[in-house]
């Protein structure tokens, strides 16, 4: 992403935001916005701020400059994930269903780290981990910042724009278990007088299953290397 306009449409997909949502926003005429977006003129400094309000996102990030896109927020422990819709997945199973990629800031850049498959009806979150070769484990185990109230918003902070309603959400981690290199779906649900989420057994719903083949496939690496 080397231009604004660049910039402008990966902000645009990643906060699920429109350019007539943009429009209304900033007071910027549609037929400008559109300039901007086909990189035809580059915004002005007055409309490059209106822009980065109405997006959320670090203004500096929007110029180009080489630091994180979120805008960092004084009583974060960690930059939440943000969610880029990815509606032409192979996942996307049928239109009660929406595909997302979790991205987190890291090394100065967006690092995608998840699918996110979202079944509107059910209030379900499906989490996928992108198996990096590199880190891959870090990732195998269902992440303990859900079991915490001062945590589980790196992850459900943004649960709005993929029209999760966190009072009532569920949520599946596809992992594995790192003793059998078996898949392990952990399932939790949410407690508002906690404010933190708990595995529940109790339920007993659909898994993806083309989330469960990922897994398998990541379990039949991990066991070949262990022999």
């Amino acid at each position: 992403m080397n231009t604004i306009a660049e910039r402008i449409k990966f902000a645009m997909k990643a906060k699920n935001k429109k350019q007539v949502d943009i429009v209304k926003d900033t007071g910027i005429s549609k037929g400008a916005f559109s300039s901007y977006l086909s990189g035809q003129y580059n915004p002005k400094a007055d409309k490059m701020e209106l822009i980065a309000d109405s997006l959320d996102v670090d203004l500096r990030w929007l110029y180009g400059e080489n630091v994180p896109m979120e805008n960092a927020q004084k009583d974060d422990t960690a930059l939440q994930y943000v969610f880029y819709n990815n509606s032409c997945s192979e996942y996307l199973l049928d239109d009660l269903d929406d595909m997302y990629i979790a991205m987190k800031t890291q090394y100065s850049a967006l690092i995608p780290r998840f699918y996110v498959l979202v079944n509107r009806s059910g209030n379900e979150v499906h989490i996928l981990p992108l198996f990096l070769r590199e880190d891959s484990s870090e990732f195998y185990e269902c992440p303990s910042d859900f079991f915490h109230a001062d945590k589980h918003s790196v992850f459900t902070r943004d649960f709005d724009s993929i029209s999760v309603e966190l009072s009532t959400a569920t949520v599946y981690y596809y992992g594995i278990d790192t003793k059998t290199y078996e898949p392990k779906v952990t399932t939790l649900s949410y407690s508002q007088a906690d404010d933190y989420f708990y595995i529940d057994n109790g339920i007993q719903s659909g898994h993806i299953k083309a989330f469960e083949k990922e897994l398998m496939k990541e379990t039949l690496y991990l066991k070949h290397n262990a022999q």
